[in-house]
């Protein structure tokens, strides 16, 4: 009979779940309520879509930081700031009159957002015993993967039953619940009080992601082919390069790569990103097809998506202890090779979706999604050093936030280039999200190649 975790454990997992649960569910919750801000702040679209783009990137950044901040701070100091950067951010937009104090809210947010998913991971990692691991990260992971999904949904609601600010609004009284759990059962420690951080390394990494992120912005306006594309990349290739070249000689570094020295954990990686880039990507193509294609409401694009994120969210946790008890990553490729039949069907009716289609085979891509998600983080904190699982943590969390912004980038920019094609945008955007869709595939095999490499060659531990 397995012991029950120690009760502050327990509230602690919770109180730091919740808290990126409601972070993550608002930087999509936003996308429905656009055509809504323009007219409200009187500012375009290129515009107003800042409010999510630009909270991504400082998550992002936060993320980057966050194996640097649980080294050196207690984990209850870091909570703390969280929940009060995110409750700050949430009364600004609450109230916001304006584009910029929107803005300054939006980003004020991101800073709790960015600490709170890192934090659940670490306490997750360093409090529970690790034959239930897989178990407690796949709970973890179904807050992450249900949370962006389930966003359109409910700001779709809260915006047509009562006002846009009501999305922020509604959330407070759940933030004194969860200042409250967490303040009376965090206790974990710093793990190396005098780390430094790696102020340059910083900089030139945040600076190229920012331009990467840029690039497919400028891809969608002007194509693949354009200069502005290509010269956004080339310089993202550069500042790469300056990085990798700095972090050869500098003395701090933002995370340990080292870790990636085990082909294990670089696969893991890939496919973690991937993984997560297939999920946000899904949540932006499958609404314009249902906008634009099938001609349905924003509202009923919401809605037909949440079969799917309801049965991911059941098999997550399911697929945990399933590894849990089998000690080897087959969920993992068991979940790839679901999450591959759903792209691959989805690319290949094309023309042919319909309303029921799309909830049918959403379902079986999510309950992939869900089967390999948090497997593989961990699977791979299985091959680490304990004092590594921050670096581990932050590597991957960064990685996978990152992933759904560029993910929702890349995806954004080929539909934008075939709408820039054709004056019928039926047509247009039902053949550039078969084009993502195929995108899809070949990056879902990828995962499942990676997924393979990790069964074939995991360890019994």
């Amino acid at each position: 009979m397995q012991q029950k975790l120690p009760r502050n454990v327990s509230f602690s997992i919770l109180a730091t779940g919740l808290l990126s649960f409601m972070g993550i569910m608002v930087e999509t919750s936003l996308n429905v309520a656009f055509v809504t801000l323009t007219k409200t702040f009187h500012v375009n679209l290129a515009t107003i879509q800042w409010l999510t783009t630009g909270n991504l990137l400082v998550v992002t950044m936060i993320m980057l930081t966050s194996a640097h901040l649980i080294k050196r701070y207690p984990v209850k100091n870091l909570f703390i700031f969280a929940t009060v950067a995110f409750t700050v951010g949430c009364l600004l937009d609450g109230f916001a009159q304006n584009f910029p104090v929107m803005l300054l809210g939006r980003l004020i947010q991101a800073l709790g957002t960015g600490l709170s998913t890192p934090l659940i991971f670490h306490i997750i990692l360093s409090c529970v015993p690790r034959n239930r691991v897989a178990t407690y990260n796949g709970l973890a992971a179904m807050l992450i993967a249900l949370a962006p999904t389930l966003g359109p949904t409910y700001g779709g609601l809260l915006t047509s039953l009562l006002s846009w600010r009501w999305v922020f609004f509604i959330l407070l009284p759940f933030m004194v619940i969860v200042i409250l759990l967490g303040v009376f059962n965090l206790d974990l420690p710093p793990l190396k009080p005098d780390d430094q951080f790696d102020v340059p390394g910083f900089v030139i990494l945040a600076i190229a992601l920012t331009i990467f992120d840029l690039s497919f912005t400028a891809a969608a306006k002007a194509g693949f082919s354009s200069w502005q594309f290509g010269g956004l990349l080339a310089l993202t290739a550069v500042l790469v390069g300056l990085y990798i070249l700095y972090n050869r000689h500098a003395k701090r570094h933002l995370m340990d790569f080292s870790i990636f020295k085990d082909p294990l954990i670089v696969w893991h990686w890939v496919s973690y990103f991937i993984l997560q880039f297939i999920n946000i990507g899904c949540a932006f193509i499958l609404p314009q097809v249902v906008q634009y294609a099938l001609h349905r409401s924003a509202f009923t694009a919401g809605l037909l998506v949440l079969p799917g994120c309801l049965v991911g969210a059941i098999v997550a946790p399911l697929a945990g202890r399933w590894f849990d008890n089998c000690h080897r990553p087959a969920p993992l490729v068991v979940g790839h090779l679901v999450l591959l039949a759903g792209a691959l069907i989805f690319a290949l009716i094309g023309e042919h979706t319909t309303i029921w289609t799309i909830a049918i085979f959403y379902i079986l891509m999510r309950a992939g999604f869900g089967l390999a998600f948090g497997n593989t983080i961990s699977d791979a904190s299985r091959y680490v050093d304990p004092y590594q699982k921050a670096d581990l943590n932050a590597s991957y969390n960064t990685s996978q936030q990152y992933a759904g912004s560029v993910g929702t980038g890349v995806f954004a920019a080929v539909i934008g280039v075939f709408q820039a094609g054709h004056t019928n945008l039926t047509t247009s955007t039902l053949q550039g999200a078969i084009a993502d869709f195929w995108i899809i595939v070949v990056l879902a095999t990828i995962a499942l190649l990676g997924g393979w490499y990790s069964y074939r060659h995991s360890h019994f531990i």
